[in-house]
């Protein structure tokens, strides 16, 4: 399971630019605010990744790599 949400959360960050920004200024807010209930686990997890990615399309292709990595293969946005 920890893998799906972390998989989850990296997917809709790649696939909305204002989740990505709202979750690398704000990582608890942007998370709540769309729906995920993440164990603390998760949640040192997500900090991990988050300061791993810039901004941009250099943090899209990052955040594709690491969705990846959970078995996610999201569609970049355009």
């Amino acid at each position: 399971m920890r893998n799906e949400m972390i998989g989850a959360v990296v997917r809709r960050a790649i696939e909305h630019p204002e989740f990505r920004e709202k979750l690398l200024a704000d990582p608890h807010t942007a998370l709540s605010s769309h729906g995920f209930a993440l164990e603390q686990r998760e949640l040192d997890e997500l900090d991990r990744i988050r300061k791993t990615v810039g901004e941009g399309s250099d943090g899209e292709k990052e955040l594709i790599k690491i969705a990846e990595q959970y078995g996610v293969h999201p569609t970049p946005s355009t």
